[in-house]
């Protein structure tokens, strides 16, 4: 009976402060703000079957969706959470955040990000993560690793600082420091997948793909799987068992691009080429299975056809199979982008030379773009901001790209987003606005 009238009220805070889904929803955001963000998925999950909350739920699955690199995705649930009436303010603080992650942000943006930091918030850690990651993106390397040491300061058992500061190492190339960083990553939190992967790519990089296997083999679990058994394949063919890697390779392939893009995210990678399907392909070349080597290829470049590396290997492959006109476009298409991948040596000289010719660096994402990769080709575009914020020729390359993308866009949430990007970049360069109806 004295347990019953103990278990009363204690059942009572229980319901006034939410319940099921207040419970839920504080364990989700907990989780975020130590990104763990499959744990945070597994406790959103529980809220939205609840009642109640709704709006919170739908703003913690945007930021899910944001640490994703799913900015669509985001953008879908910041809508929702508005049309359920949550917080205006922090609907505009978490695309503000997506756009500090990515590297597009003007002098406002910032001095926004720097107040946030300043009020130290419970999740002041994503707040600097996202703006790191940003000034990285242009190369103001100085001012990120400031905002790292001092974030430490507070919170010096955060891996995160560690992380961040050896991506930035190995941007620069200092490798040898960037591995102390990852492994300090891991001291501070062993499961830190990404660091992980990181030292593991060190390792591969370093021709010790032995030593990789071992860091990755740890991790192969999980919704990361099929991103650790694409590297380790890699790791295998690198010391010479193409057997195993074969293996590997296969049952990744045979997912499907979708699932291992999924799996990568969780790796902080967000490759371009269908990786695994493009090196079983270059693998079964090697193997002589033609056959085999074809179905993969044309796998890999139905996913993307930038993928110079499998295009090459494929134009080998019908020429063998007899397939000689295929193969002769294929090759002479080969030869016009061996031509642009040339002129990067030049520019990527002019850049060493010249930190701040922005008309190189645009120049050199623009052909990474066309003929390589997407992501790459946007971070060169981009990196022109750090030295001229109205770099005319990267707004009208960004500008341009987003009105494309919006275009193509079929869901209205998506449409918005690139919209909303568009026309920040051709404002910088217009004295209208070029998308709003006259």
């Amino acid at each position: 009976m004295i347990l019953f009238a103990i278990l009363i009220p204690l059942f009572i805070v229980f319901l006034f402060q939410g319940g099921v889904t207040g419970l839920s929803v504080s364990m989700a955001e907990n989780a975020l703000v130590r990104r763990k963000i499959d744990t945070a998925n597994n406790w959103l999950s529980v809220a939205k079957k609840t009642f109640g909350g709704q709006a919170r739920v739908e703003y913690l699955l945007a930021r899910v969706s944001r640490m994703n690199g799913d900015l669509p995705q985001m953008m879908e649930h910041l809508v929702k959470a508005n049309q359920l009436g949550f917080q205006p303010d922090l609907l505009d603080r978490e695309q503000s955040l997506a756009n500090l992650g990515i590297g597009e942000m003007d002098a406002a943006l910032e001095s926004k990000a720097r107040d946030w930091i300043a009020e130290m918030p419970n999740d002041v850690g994503l707040v600097v993560d996202a703006f790191v990651n940003g000034l990285a993106s242009q190369s103001r390397f100085p001012e990120a690793s400031k905002l790292l040491e001092d974030y430490e300061k507070a919170f010096p058992g955060d891996a995160m600082v560690n992380y961040r500061f050896g991506v930035m190492n190995e941007h620069i190339r200092s490798n040898a420091k960037a591995e102390k960083e990852y492994r300090r990553a891991l001291e501070k939190d062993p499961n830190h997948v990404q660091a992980a992967w990181r030292l593991a790519r060190l390792k591969s990089g370093n021709n010790a793909p032995v030593e990789a296997i071992q860091i990755l083999k740890r991790f192969d679990f999980g919704k990361q799987s099929l991103a650790i058994k694409t590297f380790i394949a890699h790791c295998y063919e690198q010391a010479g068992d193409l057997e195993k890697s074969r293996e590997l390779f296969k049952i990744v392939a045979d997912q499907g691009q979708a699932a291992s893009l999924a799996a990568y995210r969780f790796v902080d990678e967000f490759p371009d080429r269908f990786l695994a399907a493009s090196e079983l392909g270059i693998l079964e070349v090697k193997l002589g299975n033609w056959q085999e080597a074809r179905k993969y290829l044309e796998l890999a470049l139905k996913e993307n056809s930038r993928d110079f590396i499998a295009r090459n290997s494929y134009g080998q492959v019908l020429r063998r199979l007899g397939y000689h006109e295929e193969a002769e476009k294929e090759l002479a298409r080969i030869t016009e982008e061996r031509r642009e991948y040339d002129k990067i040596t030049v520019l990527r000289d002019q850049i060493n030379q010249n930190q701040s010719n922005t008309a190189a660096r645009v120049q050199m994402g623009k052909i990474l773009f066309k003929y390589e990769s997407e992501r790459f080709g946007l971070f060169w575009i981009r990196s022109a901001f750090a030295y001229d914020r109205n770099c005319k020729e990267a707004h009208e390359f960004l500008g341009e790209y987003y009105v494309n993308k919006a275009e193509k866009a079929t869901q209205s949430h998506e449409k918005q987003l690139y919209e909303q990007k568009a026309r920040y970049h051709l404002s910088q360069i217009e004295p209208s606005d070029p998308l709003q109806s006259p």
